[in-house]
């Protein structure tokens, strides 16, 4: 009885054994029958068709090493474009290792949700992928695969918007972050913007959405002031100018600095930023907002000598911080205000004191060319740094 039942339980080990064998086997993809998809472009192509460009990793069996290459087609949709790139590679193209995607300009201005919807809705592609805006043409960006050697312009990609973000240069441009922002009322999309720069892909700045279609951008000055406003500051830096008559209270007055000053205006970087901004309405009738900013900081660098021994300098070099600052934002809302954009979620913050109640889009946006705003900075300076 007991040898039996010994006999079944091996029976049962090797049956399980197998079918766990065969499940794995079933589930097998070699890479070297694959065409893995890191990055894809897409561009205008006449009225009626899109123009898209993928650049595929390919494996060799008979190496260790990958090799890339570039596809492009045209279609009339996503999925025409993928048979399309299909008919071009003896590999099947999937998308599973997707890391980035580029719009160009002129598509981005005319709409990209139904090429973001694609995304969505394909299972293989994580919410992680970083979608990103072409300066001129998606195309342009990736065919730079083939003017490099050694390149893998997916892996390149990657790195230079995730580097950016961890450095708290932009603000995140993930798949989820632009789904969230644009399905949310109140709130709109933002996404970086690349260019061809001596056959080297950058960031020039940032492209700012009224829906999904783009509407203007702002270059790198403004983007610390926009990531001030929809995120916080952990380890930031920042260059800021001053005219020379604005400091002349706090000049050192040192006859080895005396012929020190190399620009006509001063500058002055700070580090190590942390900041926490509240939005808060405090008027709901008149819609009006307060903005309460507050900065921590090191001084890290200045162009000139400044007199910052007393408590006092300290205090007015803050204060003129304070109102450089109070200016930059001001002047950046109202400019979202005009292009009727609200990329800081203000709306998010006047549906909450709608006491469960909801707002559609049409009437937000209808509410918003009456919004006001309140702006207060609040910097705290720590006396450390060098002089250039």
């Amino acid at each position: 009885m007991r040898k039996h039942h010994k006999s079944r339980t091996i029976l049962l080990l090797v049956c399980s054994m197998t079918m766990v064998i065969s499940a794995g086997c079933v589930q097998q993809k070699p890479l070297e029958k694959l065409g893995l998809i890191t990055t894809a472009g897409f561009d205008m192509e006449g009225k009626n068709q899109i123009r898209g460009t993928v650049v595929v990793q390919k494996f060799d069996p008979m190496t260790t090493q990958s090799a890339t290459k570039v596809i492009t087609s045209v279609a009339k949709t996503s999925k025409g474009l993928r048979q399309q790139e299909n008919l071009q590679s003896n590999q099947k193209l999937v998308s599973g290792q997707l890391r980035s995607v580029v719009y160009s300009r002129d598509l981005a201005k005319k709409g990209i949700i139904q090429l973001v919807d694609t995304l969505n809705r394909d299972a293989a592609i994580g919410n992680m992928v970083y979608l990103t805006i072409a300066d001129q043409s998606a195309a342009e960006i990736l065919q730079i695969e083939n003017s490099k050697e050694n390149l893998n312009l997916g892996t390149y990609m990657y790195n230079l918007i995730k580097q950016n973000v961890e450095g708290e240069q932009i603000i995140s441009p993930t798949l989820h972050e632009f789904n969230h922002n644009y399905y949310d009322i109140g709130r709109d999309p933002v996404l970086p913007i690349l260019k061809v720069k001596d056959q080297d892909v950058i960031i020039t700045g940032v492209g700012l959405f009224k829906d999904d279609r783009l509407v203007d951008e702002l270059v790198k000055g403004d983007l610390f002031y926009l990531k001030i406003l929809i995120d916080k500051y952990k380890a930031g830096t920042k260059e800021i100018g001053f005219k020379t008559s604005q400091l002349k209270k706090i000049i050192l007055n040192n006859e080895n600095y005396s012929n020190k000053p190399i620009f006509s205006k001063i500058y002055l970087t700070i580090e190590n930023i942390r900041s926490n901004t509240k939005i808060k309405l405090v008027d709901q009738k008149n819609l009006r907002f307060r903005v309460d900013v507050k900065l921590d900081s090191r001084l890290l660098e200045m162009t000139q000598a400044l007199e910052l021994g007393k408590p006092a300098s300290v205090k007015f070099l803050e204060k003129k911080f304070d109102k450089s600052m109070e200016k930059k934002i001001e002047d950046l809302l109202f400019h979202f205000k005009k292009l009727e954009i609200d990329p800081i979620g203000f709306g998010n913050e006047y549906e909450a004191h709608l006491r469960g109640k909801t707002i559609t889009k049409e009437e937000w946006d209808k509410k918003y060319k009456d919004v006001t705003f309140d702006v207060h900075v609040k910097n705290t300076i720590e006396r450390t740094g060098v002089i250039d």
